[in-house]
């Protein structure tokens, strides 16, 4: 398979869809009603997999933080800071 999909929920509202692939050297970014609202085409491999770490990267911190964040405001457990 050479293309990869991520989705990335911004808030409540907003779902952003990044399609690269590497085969045809682009990353298109898609908002909720399925625009492209970035398109960078061109790309090395190694471009494109730099992009793809540092946007896995971001995501995962966000959702952890995001996990602690609900875990902290629904939790009365004292040892939980």
């Amino acid at each position: 398979m050479n293309k990869k999909i991520f989705s990335r929920f911004y808030s409540k509202n907003n779902i952003f869809k990044v399609v690269s692939n590497p085969k045809e050297g682009t990353i298109k970014i898609y908002n909720r009603k399925g625009k492209i609202i970035l398109k960078k085409t061109n790309l090395s491999l190694d471009q494109i997999n730099t992009i793809e770490e540092s946007l896995l990267s971001y995501i995962t911190k966000k959702l952890i933080s995001n996990n602690i964040n609900k875990i902290k405001s629904n939790s009365n457990d004292p040892m939980i800071t």
